[in-house]
């Protein structure tokens, strides 16, 4: 088997079902399996989608474990050589999993590759990213990047300054697409990807984990992924995913800075991120 697709199930039926359908339809040139680990949904009976799709291998979870709680599970009924993590509000737009497949194959530096991620319209999504250092941080306040070419700055910062239409070398990616060789995780602790946030930051996690042991981390943009991206997230909910998500990242910088440096970082990350947030709910109380 050369890979093992994982998808999570938590009340996503009809997204899950076009996402497994895009990949039945997309996926040619490899011996693959889709694992799909429904996380004790309630919206619907988790045996419909064998019905609908009888040769997936599904795994009933019996409690909510979260993204990484669900991931883990998948990883350990997986057969393939290769994971592809993939997000339940994706559709395949082209063979991304055969692209990933063979540049890994030439590339043995690269221990994860991700795909371009375009919303339904077609836009791209900034899920290239690097690690938000103080220099990031400050670059962004201080923006002394824009003096420098359009192509270095790019690679520089990542994120919305990169138009994501060309090869990169990124810090972490977004879990919605992570294609790796199953190996890797025997050198990580437990043999699993670290489970300490539940969700919301894991991937940023988890990308460091890999880097650690100096693997790269590649963005190939001729692999093209549609992504919703909580399309249809309440504004409330959006402030508690976003709330959660600026939290686990300033924990997560701990291991960064695990100095006083970081209450540097978290002085100036703070004041960014929780400044946005009031204007933020600044303006959508006027419109």
């Amino acid at each position: 088997m050369q890979l093992s697709i994982i998808i999570i199930n938590y009340n996503t039926f009809q997204l899950t079902c076009k996402s497994i359908a895009s990949i039945i339809e997309k996926v040619k040139g490899l011996q693959y399996e889709i694992i799909l680990v429904d996380n004790d949904s309630s919206e619907s009976d988790p045996q419909n989608f064998k019905k609908l799709f009888p040769d997936i291998k599904l795994i009933v979870s019996a409690e909510n474990t979260g993204f990484t709680g669900g991931n883990n599970l998948g990883i350990s009924h997986s057969k393939g050589e290769y994971l592809l993590l993939l997000n339940s509000d994706t559709e395949l737009i082209n063979n991304a999993p055969l692209i990933c497949y063979e540049y890994m194959q030439q590339h043995p530096e690269a221990g994860m590759t991700t795909a371009q991620l375009l919303y339904p319209d077609g836009r791209v999504q900034h899920n290239c990213r690097r690690f938000r250092t103080i220099s990031w941080e400050l670059l962004e306040i201080f923006p002394i990047y824009k003096f420098l070419p359009k192509r270095k700055r790019e690679h520089l910062m990542l994120h919305h300054y990169f138009d994501h239409q060309s090869f990169a070398d990124c810090d972490w990616v977004w879990g919605a697409y992570m294609f790796f060789p199953g190996k890797i995780l025997n050198q990580l602790s437990g043999h699993k990807l670290s489970d300490e946030f539940f969700m919301y930051c894991e991937d940023v996690l988890w990308c460091w984990d890999f880097k650690r042991m100096d693997y790269k981390i590649h963005f190939l943009p001729e692999a093209k992924v549609m992504h919703i991206h909580r399309g249809s997230v309440s504004k409330d909910k959006w402030l508690r995913i976003r709330t959660t998500s600026i939290k686990n990242h300033a924990a997560f910088m701990k291991k960064f800075y695990p100095d006083y440096r970081w209450y540097i970082f978290a002085a100036i990350y703070y004041t960014k991120q929780y400044a946005a947030l009031w204007f933020h709910k600044l303006f959508s109380k006027q419109f």
